[in-house]
């Protein structure tokens, strides 16, 4: 079966930006390198969710999960870790930022969907499936079951 969740992502600026962090020279004890490299895109993003600016927001959080997921798998970033994959934390930040957003009741409707659809994606992948990376997806299940309970 071909893998196509790279096959079928745009390289957009920002995405070639997030993928350079990737890079396999970062990869260290508890990927530590990739988790800093990628706090200025968590910076980003809550400065775009503090601002109302909702569908930058969801892109950025959507192309970290996007790019972490992958390289989690395919640079076998599981082999470097024991019980702390640190760009996972910088995921749940992030997550637990735009379920706070959400919940506040001023999230636009159509930038919802498209963060729904894009998880839903995420859950179908290798390292969610058989890692449960990123936990942040775990995060946003909590928060939709609670929601609709």
């Amino acid at each position: 079966m071909e893998d196509k969740s790279r096959t079928d992502i745009k390289l957009t600026p920002l995405k070639a930006e997030i993928e350079t962090i990737f890079n396999k020279r970062n990869i260290n004890e508890d990927c530590d390198t990739i988790a800093d490299l990628l706090s200025p895109y968590r910076k980003m993003f809550r400065e775009s969710l503090s601002q109302g600016r909702y569908a930058e927001a969801v892109t950025v959080l959507l192309e970290v999960l996007e790019s972490i997921t992958y390289h989690f798998v395919e640079d076998e970033h599981y082999n470097y870790f024991d019980d702390m994959y640190s760009p996972d934390y910088v995921c749940q930040d992030m997550m637990e930022a735009i379920i706070s957003s959400i919940k506040s009741g001023n999230f636009p409707a159509e930038e919802l969907q498209r963060l729904k659809d894009g998880l839903e994606k995420l859950k179908h992948t290798e390292a969610y499936e058989d890692y449960g990376v990123p936990y942040a997806l775990d995060l946003w299940e909590k928060f939709e079951n609670f929601k609709n309970s």
